[in-house]
């Protein structure tokens, strides 16, 4: 028969451990990218959105990534989006149209982590591209076949 006292030790062990277990049961895959890219406000810049592709990384370090289905826009800068990734995966790749280079800032968060700040030029001749892709390790240098 259990004691008062063995039962004060067990049941904070039990609640701890089932209050552990519930987030064994949550889905740990992310469900949203958010990417903010400033720059000089107006300059237009063509979007190319994707979910469908595959990625890997070669043995020279690139990230290779085949592009099956794209979302294409044309968008002014400032960019501010957020897209849902029931997939677990999401390609951008962004290029000024209206300007041969254009120099900006990027943030991307994915759900609530920041993932990557960074500035610089971006050129027409050689577009901005960045891939994610649910535990995997990738590069940022992206090769890419549409």
């Amino acid at each position: 028969m259990p004691t008062p006292r063995r039962t004060a030790l067990v049941l904070p062990l039990l609640l701890a451990l089932a209050g552990g277990a519930c987030s064994l049961l949550e889905d740990p895959k992310p469900d949203t990218v958010s990417l903010l890219m400033t720059g000089q406000a107006g300059t237009i810049v063509e979007v190319i959105y994707s979910q469908e592709f595959v990625a890997g990384v070669d043995e020279t370090g690139t990230t290779q990534v085949q592009v099956f289905v794209t979302d294409t826009v044309q968008q002014a800068l400032p960019l501010d989006t957020i897209v849902a990734i029931p997939e677990a995966r999401f390609f951008v790749q962004i290029r000024p149209t209206s300007v041969e280079q254009a120099n900006v800032d990027v943030e991307i968060r994915v759900d609530d982590r920041s993932i990557l700040e960074d500035n610089g030029n971006i050129f027409a001749a050689n577009p901005w591209r960045w891939v994610y892709l649910y535990n995997h390790q990738l590069t940022r240098v992206v090769n890419v076949v549409f």
